[in-house]
């Protein structure tokens, strides 16, 4: 696992009346927006404890597989690690718009909690820094995230790096599992829904995607 890429991650809930402000801090910070992006993914989530022909019931991870489309680009990407946790490794790769919604039909079979969520994200970068503020669709309940890619090596010094940045910015960070856990029930409760890949659910995220323009460039 530890060749995967490690995608260090913090986070803080906001408000959209704070947006315009943090917009301000970032360009004064120097970084640049890059980009706007629409996103609707099909979300599973669950845990696994095989690895290659090893099976141990007892030494379990938590798995976030994520099949979605943003700005007319499909991909799987799939996470590891606890959801809330700072250090997932990632591994993404790029599908078509049909095979992502094959895979979401797998998925929302399997006994996994899915869900299926639109969003769309300003992004803004300053070297190997992205710093994204989330909207979710309808609510528009907000958050921000701060990411860079980084080694097991290197973690536990680039997040002192992104923490002085939050506080930069003036965020308070989700620190705990069950903050984390209590913002991504009140998306689900607002917004989000169930997915099983029935026919009918195929149906709705068909429609979700379109009613987002997410297939677009």
């Amino acid at each position: 696992m530890s060749e995967h890429p490690i995608e260090l991650e913090i986070r803080a809930i906001i408000t959209p009346k704070t947006i315009p402000t943090l917009r301000k801090k970032l360009l004064g910070l120097g970084f640049k927006s890059v980009s706007l992006a629409r996103r609707t993914m099909v979300m599973s989530f669950g845990t696994v404890s095989a690895h290659g022909l090893d099976w141990d019931e007892h030494k379990k991870d938590e798995i976030d597989v994520r099949c979605r489309i943003t700005n007319g680009k499909a991909e799987v990407v799939t996470k590891i690690g606890r959801t809330s946790a700072a250090n997932r490794v990632e591994i993404s790769v790029p599908v078509s718009l049909d095979q992502m919604l094959g895979f979401s039909q797998l998925f929302g079979a399997m006994p996994l909690f899915t869900k299926v969520g639109s969003r769309q994200t300003e992004n803004f970068k300053k070297g190997t820094i992205t710093i994204s503020i989330v909207s979710s669709i309808p609510s528009k309940l907000s958050y921000i995230e701060i990411e860079r890619m980084t080694t097991r090596d290197k973690e536990k010094k680039d997040l002192v790096v992104l923490r002085a940045l939050a506080k930069d910015l003036s965020l308070t960070l989700i620190e705990t599992h069950q903050e984390y856990i209590d913002f991504c029930s009140l998306l689900t409760k607002k917004d989000d829904w169930r997915f099983e890949g029935t026919a009918a659910d195929m149906k709705r995220l068909k429609t979700d995607i379109k009613k987002t323009k997410s297939d677009r460039a």
